[in-house]
């Protein structure tokens, strides 16, 4: 897990200054996942109280900016915001909304993609992979085992 002193040699890399606005950003991100503004600003005001909406905001589009945070919209939620550290996709469960990183080899996806698109220098990817999460599908095949078990 990251700490203090990686948000900080983060922030001095990509040449943003360091405040604890944007430590205490990171430090959300890192702890809790996917998280929208308005989740970061909720967990930040317990602990900054003088903090405001529009600071998180400022201070978010300026980590996305300088490629620190990477953005996700899903489907049916607000967007979310992490942490960029190695590339990963997406996978969103159409039923409980729950969204988590599946690890691939993205640089061979994109490699295909160049060679079978004509796109060249293909370096970023933003992909969610839509479907039903395990937990979600065990509930659905025991929902329709007890249906059919009544409908007897």
């Amino acid at each position: 897990m990251m700490n203090n002193s990686d948000f900080t040699a983060m922030l001095k890399n990509k040449q943003l200054k360091i405040t604890p606005q944007r430590i205490a950003i990171l430090y959300e991100l890192e702890k809790h996942g996917h998280s929208s503004i308005d989740d970061i600003f909720v967990r930040i005001k317990s602990k900054i109280p003088s903090v405001s909406l529009a600071t998180i905001y400022k201070n978010v589009l300026a980590m996305q900016g300088a490629n620190i945070i990477k953005s996700i919209k899903t489907p049916t939620q607000k967007q979310k915001y992490e942490i960029n550290k190695k590339p990963h996709v997406h996978l969103y469960c159409k039923i409980c909304d729950k969204l988590e990183d599946f690890d691939i080899d993205i640089a061979s996806f994109q490699n295909y993609c160049e060679m079978n698109s004509g796109y060249s220098n293909i370096d970023d990817s933003s992909i969610i992979l839509n479907g039903i999460c395990p937990i979600c599908a065990d509930v659905a095949e025991s929902d329709i085992k007890e249906l059919k078990v009544v409908m007897q």
